[in-house]
């Protein structure tokens, strides 16, 4: 897997976990997100569609650039 880049997702006030955007040897492209779950940070994976739908929801219009940004990048890293 290879790492394409980050962005910080404006969850609530000052929490703002990192969004890591990877590319999987099968081609896949994933985020990874560590949220808080009780005491400790727990990673998922999650397509970008959910990035979208939750950047649409909140009116977050530049986390949805940034993210477009990322995926432009990663479509330019995805070629020979």
């Amino acid at each position: 897997m290879r790492k394409v880049g980050e962005l910080r997702l404006p969850i609530a006030g000052p929490y703002r976990p990192r969004a890591r955007l990877y590319r999987y040897p099968d081609g896949r492209l994933l985020w990874l997100v560590r949220l808080w779950e009780s005491d400790r940070a727990v990673p998922h994976l999650v397509p970008t569609a959910v990035l979208h739908e939750f950047a649409r929801r909140n009116g977050l219009v530049r986390l949805r650039v940034e993210i477009d940004e990322l995926l432009e990048r990663a479509g330019a890293l995805g070629r020979p």
